[in-house]
């Protein structure tokens, strides 16, 4: 009887050492993807990072938690102006560089400069405009102008986005 319950003892410590690797194994793989993903710590024990530390590790809306320093209507107040005054230099500060649009909005301007017709442009752009959404660090506006071409009075709309220092710039025109 003693032989036997030894035989069963060994059994079953290999049967538990067994499901003890696999389940380190497979214990470790997903560590070791959670660290590479990086939602873990990279030394042992490999805590996963709480929703708040990834949350400001790994920011979902860009410049959200930014201060606003200049507004939206602030941005198009100035661009505006330089449109007003045929001020190249003033209505590409106004633009957003880290946006998709960025270098054609600097051609059409730059094209509008050479050719003289910021004051024909401007006539486009009236002084009030009107927030449709308003995100984090997006915007939305829109305004009415008058439209010679089709003789009607027609909608336009702009974006905005927030860069890191808080100022809104114009995403589209």
């Amino acid at each position: 009887m003693n032989k036997t319950i030894k035989i069963t003892a060994v059994i079953i410590a290999v049967i538990i050492l067994i499901l003890a690797g696999i389940f380190a194994n497979q214990w470790f793989g997903v560590k070791k993807e959670k660290i590479k993903l990086g939602m873990s710590e990279p030394s042992f024990p490999y805590m996963d990072y709480t929703q708040e530390e990834l949350n400001k590790m790994y920011p979902q809306i860009k410049y959200a938690d930014v201060q606003t320093r200049v507004t939206p209507e602030q941005t198009y107040a100035k661009f505006r102006q330089a449109l007003l005054e045929n001020n190249l230099e003033l209505a590409l500060e106004q633009l957003a560089k880290e946006s998709k649009r960025y270098g054609e909005n600097v051609e059409n301007l730059k094209n509008f400069y050479k050719d003289n017709k910021f004051q024909e442009l401007s006539k486009h752009y009236p002084e009030a405009i009107n927030q449709v959404n308003m995100y984090d660090s997006i915007a939305e506006y829109e305004y009415n102008y008058y439209s010679p071409e089709y003789k009607q009075e027609l909608v336009g709309g702009l974006n905005f986005q927030k860069n890191a220092q808080g100022d809104w710039k114009l995403d589209s025109l």
